[in-house]
């Protein structure tokens, strides 16, 4: 009678059991959201995750907590993802290139990429060469002469030895059989500086960095590093049209840990996917050289990330500088 009786319970009580995920997950968000950047404050990737978290909070009905967790060139941030649970209170954004470069050049474990739930493009993260307005340099073909001219003596200051700007710059040369000296800095802003000091002939950077002195004319571009031109200076050739076969895809996207419920995950993307569409968005994006109205997600956004990967991976190769 009593064996009777708790198996009744149970079975009554299964239903509500079973539905229990369903119903938190129809009832996401119920606490606060933390979005985790791998960069300082006043990037381009921490500016990005800022509006979006501004402009998402409302359709969300919680608010979002914007979370610096710099080092390891962004792959901080993105470890703390992993580790934390995969219920969508915990997201990131992050350039692409911190999942699909440095798998090429250390062995992480576990694989970022395949750890993590792609939710959607933020944007187009552009980079190019820029110099000080004060060098008599004024484009990149009068940066090829000198560079033959003076082997050894010019330099291109670049963020860090294994991101995207660096190893574009490093094919470029590397077909022009140049001697110049590539000098690793630590992040965007002492790219800027360091041109701006003459500190370095030249610098591989982000728009986002650089773009307010191009339209200051305190720095003039000399390339664009990607398949476009960048807006503020539309005059400026890629390297693509100058012969060089180089281009960069890194994109700035939202992700999260890997096993996001579906429901959960589609909300997310449709809420942050509606405030790119805010004119607060736009005018930060466009402002930053981040804009781009192509929205990628889900399937469409992983098969990018892999394209872009094995892409990056033909060109470290032929570099020689891939992992022993």
């Amino acid at each position: 009678m009593k064996f009777r009786s708790i198996a009744a319970f149970v079975l009554a009580a299964a239903p509500a059991i079973l539905t229990a995920p369903a119903v938190a997950q129809s009832d996401f968000p119920n606490k606060q959201i933390r979005i985790l950047v791998g960069f300082p404050a006043g990037g381009s990737t921490d500016v990005l995750a800022r509006v979006l978290s501004q402009e998402s909070r409302k359709a969300l009905g919680q608010e979002m907590l914007v979370i610096n967790k710099g080092g390891a060139a962004g792959a901080l941030a993105i470890s703390e993802l992993i580790a934390a649970p995969a219920d969508g209170y915990t997201i990131a954004i992050t350039p692409s290139s911190v999942l699909t470069v440095a798998h090429h050049f250390q062995s992480i474990r576990p694989d970022m990429l395949e750890s993590t739930d792609a939710l959607l493009m933020a944007a187009r993260q552009r980079a190019g060469v820029m110099i000080s307005s004060k060098s008599p340099i004024r484009s990149f073909k009068d940066f090829v002469n000198e560079a033959k001219a003076n082997p050894g003596k010019l330099s291109i200051g670049m963020i860090g030895a294994g991101t995207t700007g660096a190893i574009i710059i490093k094919a470029v040369l590397m077909q022009e059989n140049l001697d110049v000296n590539l000098v690793p800095l630590n992040g965007d802003a002492p790219v800027t500086n360091a041109v701006l000091a003459q500190h370095v002939t030249a610098g591989m950077g982000s728009a986002a960095a650089f773009s307010e002195h191009i339209r200051s004319g305190t720095m003039r571009l000399l390339a664009s590093g990607e398949a476009t031109r960048i807006d503020v200076a539309a005059d400026v050739p890629n390297f693509i049209e100058m012969g060089y076969p180089f281009k960069g895809n890194a994109i700035q996207y939202l992700l999260a840990p890997k096993g996001l419920p579906p429901a959960v995950r589609q909300k997310l993307i449709l809420v942050f996917g509606e405030a790119m569409k805010s004119p607060a968005y736009i005018e930060i994006a466009k402002k930053n050289e981040l804009y781009d109205p192509t929205v990628i997600t889900g399937a469409d956004l992983d098969k990018y990330l892999l394209q872009d990967r094995a892409e990056v991976g033909a060109l470290i190769e032929k570099l020689g500088l891939a992992k022993k």
